[in-house]
């Protein structure tokens, strides 16, 4: 399953490399942040729910916009 998380207030590559580690420390979860999109790409390789994508984004720093 894949997912695009809609991410505000990342502003430098530090802020990417932030979220990264955010969301690939969970476990089934292979992300790849794009700052020029302000987005994230979630690639799922089991269920994981939206509000622990969110959480992690949260707990790094930054907003999330939407989760789709």
């Amino acid at each position: 399953m894949k997912k695009t998380i809609v991410i505000e207030g990342m502003m430098c590559e530090h802020c990417t490399k932030s979220v990264s580690n955010a969301l690939n420390d969970i476990d089934g979860v292979k992300a790849e942040v794009n700052l020029q999109d302000k987005a994230a790409y979630v690639e799922l390789s089991q269920e994981v729910s939206d509000d622990v994508l969110k959480d992690a984004v949260i707990e790094a720093g930054y907003e999330v916009v939407s989760i789709q």
